[in-house]
């Protein structure tokens, strides 16, 4: 079977792409690639050409990737931006808060600084489950290293130090204020 890799934009599905290659009269698989995955078929489909013709075609690889990702950087951008541009439309004011070192910034609604950073309980843990789902797109950004950098021993490595952090930042936040 030949590998062939067709780069579409989103507005392309996986249903209607092989509707179309069907109607032409090809017998075909269509699944979606994720980068990774995509670079792994696009260099077996490299493999299998003449030698004279990879560099060609591994050069062609490079670009698509270099504009896949570019891509997804203007995505993950677009989607921090607009989730920033929501909190201060629904929520008010934001403030901003840095790490030691700077490494992360958050924009936090300035109301719920205060009732996270002193509260605790039932109405605390729904507002802040409330504010991370508001506040994701900031949070998936941050990488591991620098999560862990900052939450020290606390770290964990998964999703359930959003929470450690967003309250670091919102007691940060509420003491800053208080002075």
């Amino acid at each position: 079977m030949n590998l062939h890799a067709v780069l579409t934009d989103d507005t392309v599905d996986d249903a209607a792409l092989l509707a179309a290659l069907e109607a032409a009269g090809i017998d075909a698989q269509v699944k979606p690639l994720h980068l990774q995955r995509a670079a792994r078929v696009a260099a077996g489909i490299i493999a299998e050409r003449p030698i004279g013709e990879q560099g060609n075609a591994r050069d062609k690889l490079i670009a698509w990737m270099d504009e896949a990702l570019d891509a997804a950087d203007d995505a993950r951008l677009k989607r921090i931006t607009d989730s920033i541009e929501k909190l201060k439309r629904d929520h008010g004011e934001l403030v901003t808060w840095r790490c030691k070192g700077g490494y992360i910034v958050l924009d936090i609604p300035r109301a719920f600084v205060t009732s996270i950073a002193r509260e605790y309980g039932t109405r605390r843990d729904i507002e802040l489950r409330n504010l991370i789902s508001l506040m994701l797109p900031q949070l998936e950004r941050i990488a591991p290293s620098i999560m862990q950098g900052v939450l020290g021993d606390d770290y964990q490595g998964n999703s359930a130090d959003y929470p450690r952090l967003v309250v670091m930042a919102c007691q940060e936040l509420a003491a800053q204020a208080a002075v």
